[in-house]
């Protein structure tokens, strides 16, 4: 396997990207979806483990960083998933760009999976791959909060004001799980609705609910039937995306691996 960086322009700046490159590479490329804040640090590790394993078995594995996250130039608190959505799409005609791609996916982890399934219809992709996605956005965001009120309750001590807490997380700037967002990222988080209706997209999906379960709940059920193709899998798993430490994460990739097999004919 072979690793080397690209450098992808969107927005008027460059993004980090890394290419692996097997060693008996086929025309079947996957682009990896980070997720967000905190989630993609945590992540960083285990995603890097997938790509290099997607990688060993023959596909052509690209990871990067939006704007204003990771090595790509910008500043995080200034764009919104809007913006790292369009990062997607120039990650993807980069890639068309450079001529390897007979075949192109998209996986992506948590909100990393939203961003993909809304580039999978513009960018033509040829599947879907969707990792415990973000399903309600409105929880998700009340769930953070929450987190960044508790962090503020056990650092403040005896100073600790919850009606000042609400008041910052009503500022321009929020602190989000310990990064600064703004309330327009704040909004497009909240009103993500995923399989809320019936999905345009109509290649092969795969919404994995990763959890205590071996079987998918049933709102990843709904999900993959908003898809044509869709199939929702369950994976008992630690949430590698929330934890601090090595998880292995070759169940996943196993269990992804052995999807593409069946319905993408990889």
């Amino acid at each position: 396997m072979e690793q080397r960086i690209l450098q992808i322009p969107s927005g008027g700046l460059r993004l980090h990207g890394l290419w692996y490159e097997p060693a008996e590479p086929t025309g079947r490329v996957l682009i990896l979806c980070d997720p967000f804040a905190e989630e993609k640090k945590c992540a960083h590790r285990p995603l890097t483990d997938l790509a290099r394993g997607l990688c060993a078995d023959g596909y052509r594995v690209v990871r990067f960083d939006y704007r204003g996250c990771g090595d790509s130039e910008g500043d995080f608190g200034q764009f919104t998933p809007a913006d790292w959505l369009q990062d997607l799409l120039a990650t993807v005609e980069h890639v068309r760009g450079l001529g390897k791609a007979t075949w192109l996916g998209l996986a992506g982890l948590r909100l990393g999976a939203a961003l993909a399934s809304q580039a999978a219809v513009p960018c033509e992709a040829d599947a879907l791959i969707l990792w415990e996605p973000i399903l309600d956005g409105k929880r998700y965001v009340s769930q953070n909060l929450r987190r960044s009120m508790i962090k503020a309750m056990l650092t403040e001590g005896d100073k600790f004001d919850a009606q000042s807490v609400s008041e910052r997380q009503d500022s321009d700037l929020i602190d989000f799980d310990g990064y600064e967002v703004s309330q327009e990222t704040r909004r497009w988080l909240e009103a993500l609705q995923m399989g809320a209706s019936e999905a345009t997209f109509g290649g092969p999906t795969l919404a994995l609910n990763i959890g205590p379960r071996e079987e998918p709940g049933e709102a990843y059920r709904r999900l993959a039937q908003s898809y044509p193709e869709g199939a929702a899998l369950g994976l008992r798993l630690e949430p590698f995306w929330n934890r601090i430490g090595l998880i292995d994460c070759s169940p996943a990739l196993n269990l992804t691996l052995d999807w593409l097999k069946t319905h993408c004919g990889a």
